[in-house]
């Protein structure tokens, strides 16, 4: 998964001392930017209770964005007969974008800061309660809406589809920012089968597969798969796939510091309570690839990975490394391997389409989004006559 460099840093213009409470759709909606974080932490721990969430709505990846970058937050819950049911993070930031437009927007668990959005926050939403997440986010959406602070888009970022498609349907002056495909292994169903996971692949990624593993046996030795078992080792594994991730991509999220240290302080938090996975492809005690990996429950959710490329092109350290991986964690008796957002040819290669993820973005009726959006439909039109 590639996880791209920090662009330019927008002007970030918290809102101070913001707090009212209003009745919307049967909901007592609060927004306000003086929530306490023990109060908080209290009240998304007992919605995040029994529920099988991404991890990236688990108080683990909140709490270090919290407590790594410190965002001056706008808090929009809901509550209904005096208990919580949904909760969800704004920040307020300005995007300058074509050089012309200028949006203060409100963004859903992220910044707006690029250098520390690049962690890529995924399956994002508010946290609520099942029965509550379409009437009370919707009424928590109207209530912002309504704020009276300056804002000029609500930018959700990179939700599951069928919670963006609500999202648009119940909301006015909506669109959609960014669509990014999804792709994931269902290991449950392998192991109720019985069927190994390289005969679910096609032939030719099975000959790959094969040829590559006795080719780096012919070269380093014998292929083993390591697990990091410490907190400090895990963090090794980290920094290692990062050594391997700069060399491939020179905007590599491992030259940001940002990216870098919420990484470490991830790890340093999640890895104890066997959040975090990070394994080691080696052969011969040469490092062939590092993985990291969230988990929750019996759902692996595949993060990044650093591989070692070299010029013989049958030499194949991704199919390889996530072959075994997917064979390790089968046996482990996990259910899902989710590679999550980024249309590559290796997730094409191993997994299957799962669920798309969408940014939807709520617009005040403005002469510059209008405008924007028709620039918008002639460049789509241009474009495939061109091609």
């Amino acid at each position: 998964r590639r996880v791209t460099a920090a662009t330019p840093k927008p002007i970030v213009a918290p809102v101070f001392g913001y707090d009212k409470t209003c009745t919307r759709d049967g909901y007592e909606i609060r927004v306000t930017t003086a929530r306490d974080l023990a109060e908080l932490q209290r009240d998304w721990t007992l919605l995040e209770r029994g529920k099988r969430l991404p991890f990236f709505l688990t108080w683990h990846w909140v709490s270090c964005w919290l407590k790594t970058y410190h965002p001056k937050v706008i808090a929009v819950s809901a509550s209904r007969a005096g208990r919580i049911v949904a909760i969800g993070l704004f920040t307020r930031s300005l995007e300058v974008r074509h050089g012309l437009i200028r949006s203060w927007q409100l963004r859903l668990h992220q910044l707006g800061d690029y250098s520390m959005d690049q962690i890529w926050m995924e399956y994002n939403d508010f946290i609520c309660d099942s029965e509550h997440n379409q009437d009370a986010v919707n009424a928590c959406l109207d209530v912002l809406q309504d704020a009276e602070f300056t804002w000029d888009e609500i930018v959700l970022p990179m939700m599951p589809a069928n919670r963006a498609e609500f999202i648009l349907a119940s909301n006015d002056r909506t669109r959609v920012g960014l669509r990014d495909l999804c792709y994931a292994v269902d290991l449950a169903w392998l192991r109720e089968t019985g069927r190994e996971y390289l005969q679910s692949l096609s032939a030719n990624s099975r000959y790959q597969i094969r040829h590559s593993i006795r080719l780096y046996e012919q070269k380093y030795g014998e292929l083993e798969l390591r697990r990091a078992a410490t907190v400090e080792a895990a963090l090794e594994y980290f920094e290692e796939a990062g050594r391997f991730h700069v060399l491939r991509w020179p905007d590599s999220g491992f030259h940001n510091r940002h990216f870098v240290e919420f990484h470490r302080n991830l790890i340093a938090d999640s890895f104890g309570q066997n959040n975090i996975d990070l394994l080691k492809l080696v052969a011969g005690g040469v490092t062939i690839a590092v993985m990291y990996y969230q988990l929750v429950g019996k759902k692996v959710y595949f993060y990044l990975h650093g591989l070692r490329y070299e010029p013989d092109g049958k030499l194949k350290p991704g199919l390889v490394a996530h072959a075994m991986a997917t064979e390790y964690y089968i046996a482990q008796g996990m259910d899902q391997y989710d590679y999550m957002g980024g249309d590559s040819q290796y997730k094409m290669q191993l997994a299957r389409r799962s669920e798309d993820l969408m940014t939807v973005i709520i617009q005040r009726p403005k002469l510059q989004f209008w405008l924007e959006q028709i620039a918008r439909n002639i460049k789509q039109r241009i474009l495939p006559a061109v091609s």
